[in-house]
C-alpha cells in the first residue's frame, strides 16, 4: 500500500494533505516504522517516516473528518490483520486533530510519550525477515540488473491473491537480497477474524477430516459426561505441517483416492456444521495460520518482465527466513554469459535466430535445410531476410562476407556447378546489433544499438566490426558507425553481452545471389585484425545456400456440380458467375480443377479446405485430402472414370509444357522436386448450405527464424448447394 501523491486529485475536490511528526528516535528505529490510515478494521494507505522523523499522506476531505479514521503507528509492513491484533499501537484521530481550518491536517505523535524503549517491545512479535537468491537466464548466465519483487500469498474466496512487499536489484552476479519486517503469525481464513464464514475450497477434505474427528469427541462426550474431552477416547489428530494445510494436503494420505475438485454440496455440509458452536468452539483454526510469509517472486529487466511466477504453482508456503532460493528468468532475460572466444579461424554456425528458430550449419544440405525427414517441411530453400551466425576468432576485429555464385542451372542439389572465385558483397543495408551494459552506480541494464558495419579501413570496402572488437573500433571507422557507448569500468560498469552473439550478416537473400530470384550461393569471409591487416584464417568452410525468392501459380480453374447419381446439377434461376447457385440430390459432390505449379519444384503442400455453417460442422470428404512433397508426386495418377473422379492432369509435373526438373547426383536425397501442375479434387456435400472452397498452398522456403515452408490461401470458389430429396415415383 502506498500514499497517494499530493498533486492528485479525487472526484469532489482536492485531496487534503495529512502532516505529521514524531519525537526523537533512533535512526534504526525510524526506519523500520510506517503510519498507517485507518478506517475501523481496513487499512487504506501506508506512508513509511522519514529519516528526519516526519510522514506525510493525503486523503479525501471526508475521511479527514470522520471519527473511524486514525492514523496509526507501527512496523513497516503490517497487514490489516495485525494491526486489527494490535489495538495498542499509538494512535491519532484526523477529525481531532489541528489544522483543518487551514486545509491541512496536523499529527503529532510526541504528545503521546513514545521513545525507543517503548517501540522496541514490538520486536519482539514483529521481526526482520530475510531471502536471497540468484536470478540466472535458462543457460545457467546470471542476470545483473534486474528489479526482483517479493511477494507474500494469501488466500482469498475465489483463489490467491499475491500482494508485493519489497522490490530489490540483482548485483553484477545476479544476487540478491530482501529484508523486510514480518510482523504476524498470518491466519488465511479470507473471512477473518469470522473464519467459520468462508473458506478456500481446496481446503474442505482437510477441514472434514478435523470436524469428522472432533464429532467424534463429542459423541463420546455425550455419552460419558465425566470424560474429559481433552482426553478422550478417540484417537487424537496430529497437526500437519502448515505449507500441507495450506495447499489442502494436510491429510491426503487419509483420502487415498478422492479428488480434491470444488464441491458445492461439501461446502454447504461444512457451513452447516460450522453452525455448531461446539464445533467451532474445538475447531483448530489456528493450524491454518502460518509464523513466515508465502514467498512468491517476480522479476523485470528494463522494460521486459522476466519473470512472474504464478502463485497456484511456484509459492514457496510458510517460507522460512534466511533461505536462498534461484531463479530462472524467460527468453528475455539478459545474461552475462561468458563468451566462448574461438582462438582464431571461422565457422559459420547457423541461418536463422537463437534458439530455438535457427538452422543450424550441420543441418543444411547441398544449400537446402534439411527439416525433418520423410515430411513435407524438408529440403527446403532459403527466402526473406536472412540472418547468419558464425563463431569468429578473437584475432579477428574486421571482415568482408565472400559470396560465390553457382554456375551451370544454379543449383548445388541439382547439378550445378560450384563457384571458382567469390567477391566481397556489396551489400550497403546496416548491420546493428543491440549491446546491453550494467551499469554500477545505479544497479540496472542499458541496451544500446550498436552499427556494426558496413564501413572502409585501410583501403578496404564492405567491411563489419566483430562484436568483440567492436568497443575498439579506429577513430577512422568510429566516424563512419558511430562511437561505441561509455563503459566506466571504475564505477562498476560492465558488457553483459549482445543480443545476436555471432550475427555476422543480415540480409535479403536475393542480395546474396546479386540480386537474382533464384540461385545458388557459397560463403565465406576475409578476415581483418585492429589495424586492418589480413589475418589467415586456419579454418573456413563455405557456406552454401540454395536461394528461391520467386513465387508460384495457385489458381482454381474451373468447378462442376454433380447429383448422387453423377449426373451435372441442375443451376438454379438464383445463380450467376459471381455467386453460382445449384441443385442437387442426396450423395451428390463437386469437381474443382486445381492448378499449382512452381517451376523451381519447392512446393510444399497444397490442398482445398471447404468451410461452411458456422464452424460446428464436421469438414466434408475430400478426394485428395492434400498434396504433399513428401507423398512422392511420381506416384500420382491421372483419374479413371467411372471408378475415381479425380487425380492429376496427364504429364503432371511438368511446369509449362517444360522438360522436368532434371533429378539430383548421387549423394543427394532422391526426391528434391515438388513442381505440381493440374488436379481434379472432389468434395462431398453432405447438405445444404453456401459451401466456401479455399485452396491452400505453400513453398518449401525458410528463412531459418519466422517461417518454415509458406503457406496462404490465394484463392477460393463460393457455391450455394440445395440437397433435394427427389419426390417417390
Amino acid at each position: 500500500m502506498t500514499d497517494i501523491p499530493s498533486n492528485e486529485t479525487v472526484r469532489g475536490g482536492a485531496l487534503v494533505p495529512v502532516i505529521g511528526k514524531l519525537p526523537p528516535l533512533s535512526s534504526k528505529n525510524l526506519n523500520r516504522l510506517a503510519v498507517f490510515l485507518v478506517q475501523g478494521n481496513k487499512v487504506l494507505s501506508e506512508t513509511p517516516v522519514k529519516a528526519n522523523g516526519t510522514f506525510q499522506l493525503h486523503v479525501v476531505p471526508q475521511l479527514a473528518r470522520d471519527p473511524s479514521v486514525y492514523a496509526v503507528l507501527g512496523p513497516k509492513g503490517l497487514d490489516p490483520q495485525s494491526l486489527a491484533a494490535h489495538a495498542d499501537l499509538p494512535r491519532l484521530s484526523l477529525a481531532s486533530a489541528r489544522g483543518h481550518e487551514k486545509g491541512a491536517v496536523s499529527l503529532d505523535f510526541a504528545e503521546l510519550n513514545i521513545d525507543d524503549e517503548f517501540i522496541d517491545i514490538w520486536w519482539i512479535w514483529c521481526r526482520e525477515y530475510t531471502v536471497s537468491g540468484a536470478l540466472d537466464t535458462s543457460a545457467n548466465c546470471p542476470v545483473p540488473g534486474a528489479q526482483v519483487t517479493v511477494y507474500n500469498v494469501t488466500t482469498g474466496v475465489s483463489g490467491l491473491v499475491a500482494t508485493p512487499i519489497v522490490t530489490v536489484p540483482t548485483d553484477p552476479s545476479g544476487n540478491f537480497s530482501a529484508s523486510f519486517n514480518w510482523c504476524s503469525r498470518l491466519c488465511l481464513w479470507p473471512c477473518w477474524p469470522w473464519w467459520w464464514r468462508c473458506w478456500p475450497w481446496w481446503w474442505e477434505l482437510d477441514i472434514l477430516a478435523v470436524i469428522e474427528n472432533i464429532e467424534r469427541q463429542l459423541q463420546v462426550k455425550a455419552s460419558a459426561p465425566s470424560v474429559k474431552l481433552q482426553f478422550p477416547n478417540v484417537a487424537p489428530l496430529r497437526q500437519p505441517d502448515g505449507a500441507d494445510l495450506i495447499t489442502g494436503q494436510g491429510f491426503a494420505s487419509a483420502r487415498a483416492g478422492t479428488a480434491l475438485k470444488p464441491d458445492a454440496a461439501r461446502t454447504a455440509l461444512i457451513a452447516s456444521k460450522f453452525a455448531d458452536v461446539r464445533i467451532r468452539e474445538y475447531f483448530p483454526w489456528w493450524w491454518w495460520c502460518c509464523d513466515n510469509p508465502n514467498i512468491l517472486f517476480s522479476a523485470t529487466q528494463g522494460a521486459n518482465t522476466i519473470l512472474d511466477e504464478d502463485p497456484n504453482t511456484s509459492t514457496r508456503w510458510c517460507f522460512d527466513s534466511g533461505q536462498s532460493v534461484t531463479l530462472v528468468g524467460n527468453n528475455l532475460s539478459i545474461g552475462a554469459c561468458p563468451i566462448t572466444e574461438v582462438p582464431e579461424g571461422f565457422t559459420w554456425t547457423s541461418v536463422g535466430g537463437g534458439p530455438p528458430t535457427q538452422v543450424l550449419v550441420p543441418d543444411i544440405t547441398l544449400g537446402y535445410a534439411n527439416g525433418t525427414a520423410g515430411n513435407d517441411a524438408s529440403n527446403m530453400a532459403f527466402a526473406g531476410t536472412l540472418n547468419l551466425y558464425g563463431a569468429i576468432g578473437s584475432n579477428i576485429a574486421f571482415y568482408q562476407v565472400l559470396a560465390g555464385q553457382w554456375d551451370g542451372n544454379g543449383n548445388p542439389a541439382r547439378g550445378g556447378t560450384a563457384p571458382v572465385t567469390s567477391q566481397p558483397l556489396g551489400f550497403s543495408a546496416q548491420l546493428i546489433s543491440n549491446v546491453s551494459i550494467y551499469r554500477g552506480a545505479t544497479m540496472t541494464v542499458e541496451t544500446d544499438a550498436v552499427i556494426l558495419g558496413p564501413c572502409s579501413f585501410n583501403g578496404n570496402d564492405h567491411l563489419y566490426m566483430t562484436q568483440n572488437q567492436r568497443p575498439n573500433a579506429p577513430a577512422a571507422v568510429t566516424a563512419q558507425i558511430g562511437a561505441f557507448p561509455t563503459v566506466n569500468t571504475g564505477a562498476g560498469d560492465f558488457i553483459i553481452g549482445w543480443s545476436d552473439i555471432g550475427l555476422v550478416l543480415s540480409a535479403p537473400a536475393s542480395a546474396l545471389i546479386g540480386g537474382a530470384p533464384t540461385g545458388g550461393v557459397s560463403l565465406s569471409i576475409a578476415a581483418y585484425d585492429i589495424s586492418g591487416n589480413p589475418v589467415s584464417l586456419v579454418t573456413d568452410i563455405p557456406l552454401t545456400l540454395m536461394i528461391d525468392t520467386t513465387g508460384f501459380t495457385p489458381t482454381i480453374d474451373s468447378y462442376a456440380v454433380y447429383n448422387g447419381d453423377g449426373t451435372p446439377a441442375t443451376e438454379t434461376p438464383a445463380s450467376s458467375l459471381v455467386c453460382p447457385s445449384y441443385q442437387i440430390t442426396p450423395g451428390g459432390y463437386v469437381l474443382l480443377h486445381v492448378t499449382v505449379d512452381d517451376p523451381n519444384g519447392h512446393l510444399f503442400q497444397y490442398q482445398i479446405e471447404t468451410q461452411y455453417g458456422n464452424g460446428s460442422l464436421a469438414a466434408p470428404t475430400t478426394n485428395p485430402l492434400y498434396r504433399g512433397y513428401a507423398q512422392n508426386p511420381s506416384t500420382f495418377t491421372p483419374p479413371s472414370p467411372p471408378t475415381q473422379l479425380y487425380g492429376v492432369d496427364a504429364g503432371y509435373g511438368v511446369p509449362n509444357a517444360q522438360p522436368p526438373v532434371a533429378p539430383p547426383p548421387t549423394p543427394a536425397p532422391t526426391n528434391w522436386t515438388f513442381v505440381g501442375g493440374g488436379d481434379t479434387i472432389q468434395i462431398m456435400i453432405p447438405q445444404s448450405c453456401c459451401y466456401d472452397f479455399q485452396l491452400w498452398a505453400g513453398k518449401r522456403i525458410t528463412d531459418g527464424t519466422t517461417f518454415v515452408c509458406t503457406w496462404g490461401n490465394p484463392a477460393y470458389q463460393t457455391v450455394n448447394i440445395t440437397v433435394v430429396v427427389p419426390p417417390a415415383s
